[in-house]
């Protein structure tokens, strides 16, 4: 895992492979772009993020799976898991690289449009499935607009490493504009 700083803008951990933040959906936010044409191998990725607004810090984590696939489109799947922020009563046990705190594995309904939304923006990817199916969200300090951020930086890293650029790069330019 590797950690892009980029002073008074926030912090994104970036890494590959598995993550801890599996959760249960309970239903699918689904949508599809135009592919770019290029080869693709499958990818595992996930990030984090943490921005710094004097005492506020808004922080989300977000892991998805990529898997090339046949025709024109990208296929994007989100994960909106069986509970609601406001109804969320599991302990949060799921480590965080950039802050003191765990998170609460899952992604409620309240972030699961904007991570969709987010989705929509951005790079383009080759043709396959995106799903997003790792995530952690802390009671107080994340939002809409932090897991909006955080689905940016997360496709962001995925399409740099398939084109063969570095992911770091790739986010600290994302976040740079924040």
């Amino acid at each position: 895992m590797t950690i892009v700083e980029v002073e008074r803008h926030g912090l994104a951990a970036i890494g590959e492979g598995d993550h801890s933040a599996a959760y249960q959906a309970a239903e699918w936010l689904r949508s599809s772009l135009p592919a770019i044409a290029a080869p693709a191998n499958p990818i595992r990725m996930h990030v984090e993020v943490l921005r710094r607004f004097g005492g506020l810090a808004p922080r989300a984590l977000l892991g998805a799976q990529f898997v090339p696939g046949q025709g024109s489109q990208t296929q994007f799947a989100v994960a909106v898991a069986t509970f609601g922020l406001f109804d969320a009563d599991d302990e949060p046990t799921c480590p965080s690289v950039l802050w003191k705190e765990p998170f609460t594995v899952g992604l409620p309904s309240e972030f699961a449009r904007a991570v969709a939304n987010a989705l929509a923006e951005g790079p383009s990817l080759p043709a396959g499935l995106l799903t997003i199916d790792r995530a952690g969200f802390d009671l107080i300090n994340s939002s809409e607009m932090i897991f909006g951020q955080t689905a940016a930086v997360l496709k962001t890293a995925i399409a740099a490493r398939l084109s063969g650029q570095d992911a770091d790069t790739a986010a600290r330019s994302l976040v740079s504009t924040w």
